[in-house]
């Protein structure tokens, strides 16, 4: 089997190159730029890897390196973040619906096995948006900005290429998804002032103590990623995607935990996304579990900091 990862190159796309290539798949990442995070993460598997340049906008270029490359499947993760889709919304417009789009039409041209696309959590809104508990997989859709409404576009239209043209496709709605190697969007931060700062005997501080998050560690987002990519086709056209939700106060303890002495604090405010969310479909259908939790994910991430 050969996968096409766009966005190869960045955070998620990485773990799910390592995966791939440790299962035996044939994988090729597709990204605009190749910095070390590719490298950083597959260690001594990064030769296994083939490296397109390209960007997602390029209906015709991805046609070639997919036909080229006898893909079979595509884990599409190209796309611009939240903060960058405020700053500039064009940027959004051509990564997150323009390429969804292209990558769903190779899939219709080319008749792929299955394309598997990145949504997002922030598609459900403020958790005051719905009633108290997990969030269900088929609650109310919520955007507020040019981001959600490209990830809201993105589940539609899979949906539609599903039902019109017979597009096996699937999106997953990612929380916060963190881990080593990450370098940028608040996972990053999070990372930063929780771990590399404390290490270094800085003091850490992070935003939203009033809040939940659902910390997702980089290699179960990944697992979920490669399942959904395997899994029999059920109808259901998108899956919520849940880690380990805690508070940002039990974030901060295990933190102080893993790292004696630390001076790590968080500060007030509240994160406006939902973040509990019901994910029994995705269990149900590809057989996904979380495997990471919260204290063994950061523990990992110190290991590998101090390894380096």
């Amino acid at each position: 089997m050969t996968y096409l990862v766009t966005g190869g190159a960045g955070f998620i796309g990485s773990y799910v190159l390592l995966q791939l290539v440790d299962e035996g798949e044939q994988a090729i990442a597709f990204d605009r730029q190749y910095g070390d995070t590719l490298d950083r993460v597959l260690a001594d598997r990064a030769g296994d890897v083939e490296r397109v340049v390209g960007d997602v906008s390029d209906l015709a270029h991805l046609v070639r390196v997919c036909q080229s490359g006898g893909v079979n499947r595509i884990i599409h993760l190209a796309g611009e973040l939240h903060a960058r889709s405020a700053e500039n919304p064009y940027a959004c417009i051509q990564s997150n619906v323009i390429g969804t789009h292209n990558v769903l039409e190779v899939g219709r041209l080319l008749s792929l096995e299955r394309v598997v696309t990145a949504s997002s959590a922030a598609i459900f809104g403020n958790p005051r948006n719905h009633p108290p508990g997990p969030i269900a997989n088929d609650a109310h859709l919520h955007a507020a900005d040019v981001y959600e409404a490209s990830k809201i576009f993105g589940e539609t239209e899979g949906h539609f290429y599903s039902q019109r043209f017979g597009v096996d496709n699937v999106a997953l709605r990612v929380g916060l998804a963190y881990g080593y190697g990450c370098r940028i969007g608040w996972a990053a931060r999070f990372v930063h002032e929780l771990v590399e700062r404390p290490l270094r005997g800085e003091p850490g501080r992070v935003p939203w103590r009033d809040s939940t998050i659902n910390w997702t560690y980089a290699p179960d987002a990944a697992d979920a990623f490669v399942r959904a990519s395997r899994a029999a086709a059920t109808g259901t056209s998108a899956y919520n995607l849940r880690g380990d939700p805690r508070s940002i106060l039990d974030t901060v303890a295990v933190a102080r935990s893993l790292i004696p002495d630390a001076d790590i604090e968080a500060e007030a405010g509240e994160h406006d996304w939902a973040q509990d969310f019901d994910d029994s479909l995705l269990r149900a259908d590809t057989g996904y579990e979380a495997r990471w939790s919260l204290e063994d994910g950061l523990a990992d991430i110190i290991r590998r900091l101090q390894a380096d």
